[in-house]
């Protein structure tokens, strides 16, 4: 018998305003292996797609889940894991007639309380008796924006239809809520007395409903507990993709303007290296060449990358991996070191290339530094995908503009890397530097998340320069995280910036006017001769 399932996730979100925009052929994202099928099948995508939903950085499967069957695993609990919930609805079926007590919900992902009731009542409805808790990012900031409650000149009010707590009103159908940062020992010990037959709602760190209200627990620090994964008991199917997501360290000692990340020194650490090697063997010895690591940013951002990239070297590691990783970080790593450790890809949050808007940001950037590294990342041929913001405070068309600028300035001949990028819009966020009261006033700062306004720009106003930035870029690609890795690498360098270019020019020309089959299958031919399955 199941103790309990984990959900990871409910499904595929993106708050990127330039990802809807990109290539779609027959209902699809026009991603590689989806390509090299509507080449092959004369103008349509005939299932199933060689390469799809495996060895792409995008359906990796999630690490909070697999963090949390880690952990209660080891405390005895026999459990089961389910990544996305709406994907593998029918498997979520299959494992209720092992009659679990417990169904599980991380809100890592989570980004609404509309979202958690649906995914909630979906659940009762297939098993209208089972216990069912959730955690988590999600509820720990709805948690953390009900303290508010106190402070007349905070905005609860736009909020309240979107977090936990604030309001009664289309409440998600939970049965206990874990409130911490890290809750894995509260709710090890809440499966232990679900088990045993007992109730759970005096645990510390813990809400429920009473039929009237919310009722707190007493509140408890917590130890940050071992951030590790016993990858040898990880079920086998979380290895079917191809790509694994790992962790060398936890937080960010940065604090930008924009973002809502709680932070707290006592989350934030490095993983020790030994054991970051250990469990990159583990993953090696499930078949696993690809490795994305899910730091905001690599081990914090510590300036000792070449000292790292020599010890994987030195371990023989067969990895390709991808982070998260301070521009000013790798301002001074031998890049061709990087790339000999397996380094195949840098993400950068570079978010504006504005100089005011970055100091705005308190981003301690630079747009000169920022284009030093992502070429010379270039041209070591490590691929870079960077996240750029439009509409933050202080913005206008022409501090826009010269992100645009930036983005099309950024390739150059001899380049062996990709580079690629993605634009969202600003968002109002609860729980951010921007969001609080005294911010709000300097900016003539007004709405709430996607809807707001400033003394420079309105959220509309940024919408329509994301698409026009989209339409205007012409030497580098949006990101489209779910290619097969494998695919793009049997392409040359140069065959690879060719098929990017082709189809960010067809993603540009059919935002225009109606899609032409012919034109995809002449254009992509030259790249794929033989097509492909």
């Amino acid at each position: 018998m199941i103790d309990a399932v984990i959900i990871s996730d409910s499904g595929d979100d993106t708050l990127s305003m330039s990802s809807p925009l990109r290539l779609q052929l027959d209902g699809r994202i026009a991603l590689i292996q989806n390509v090299r099928n509507y080449l092959k099948h004369n103008g349509e995508i005939v299932t199933p797609v060689k390469g799809e939903n495996e060895k792409n950085w995008h359906y990796a499967p999630k690490l909070n889940g697999i963090q949390l069957f880690s952990r209660l695993h080891k405390d005895g609990h026999n459990i089961a894991l389910i990544d996305s919930y709406y994907k593998e609805r029918d498997y979520f079926i299959k494992l209720l007639a092992d009659n679990p007590k417990v169904v599980i919900i991380s809100t890592t992902f989570i980004l609404n309380k509309k979202s958690l009731a649906k995914l909630a009542g979906d659940i009762r409805d297939l098993a209208p008796d089972i216990f069912i808790i959730a955690g988590g990012p999600f509820v720990f900031s709805s948690y953390l924006l009900l303290q508010h409650a106190k402070d007349g000149t905070y905005d609860l009010m736009s909020p309240k239809d979107d977090f936990l707590f604030l309001s009664n009103d289309e409440r998600p159908d939970i049965d206990l809520y874990i409130i911490d940062r890290n809750g894995t020992s509260i709710l090890s010990e809440a499966l232990s007395l679900l088990n045993a037959g007992r109730h759970a709602r005096r645990l510390p760190n813990t809400a429920y409903w009473n039929g009237t209200a919310y009722v707190f627990s007493e509140r408890k620090e917590l130890d940050p507990g071992d951030m590790g994964v016993d990858w040898k008991n990880i079920p086998e199917h979380i290895f079917k993709h191809g790509v694994i997501n790992l962790q060398a360290s936890m937080g960010c000692p940065f604090n930008c303007e924009f973002c809502n990340f709680v932070k707290d020194e006592k989350f934030t650490f490095v993983k020790p290296i030994d054991q970051l090697i250990r469990e990159l063997k583990e993953v090696s010895d499930r078949g696993i060449r690809y490795i994305r690591f899910v730091d905001d940013n690599f081990r914090l951002g510590k300036n000792n990358l070449n000292d790292v990239c020599k010890r994987f070297i030195k371990e023989g590691l067969d990895i390709k991996w991808m982070s998260f990783i301070r521009a000013s970080t790798l301002d001074y790593t031998d890049l061709e070191l990087l790339k000999e450790a397996g380094c195949v890809e840098a993400q950068m949050g570079i978010e504006s290339a504005d100089t005011n808007v970055l100091k705005s940001m308190n981003k301690h950037a630079s747009p000169d530094m920022y284009a030093r590294v992502i070429r010379n990342l270039l041209f070591a041929g490590i691929n870079c995908s960077c996240c750029f913001i439009a509409g933050f405070p202080g913005e206008t068309k022409e501090s826009f503009q010269r992100t645009v600028d930036f983005i099309d300035s950024i390739p150059q001949n001899g380049q062996t890397g990709i580079f690629s990028w993605s634009i969202y819009p600003f968002l109002l966020v609860p729980l951010s530097p921007i969001y609080e009261a005294e911010k709000k006033m300097k900016y003539h700062l007004d709405g709430y998340m996607a809807e707001w306004k400033h003394a420079t720009m309105t959220s509309q106003e940024a919408f329509h320069h994301i698409k026009e930035a989209f339409l205007a870029i012409k030497n580098a690609s949006p990101i489209y995280s779910g290619d097969n890795i494998d695919m793009l690498l049997e392409l040359s360098p140069d065959k690879r910036k060719k098929f990017m270019t082709i189809r960010h020019d067809l993603s540009k020309k059919f935002l225009r006017s109606p899609s032409d089959k012919t034109l995809v299958i002449n254009s992509f031919s030259e790249i794929f001769e033989s097509g492909g399955s």
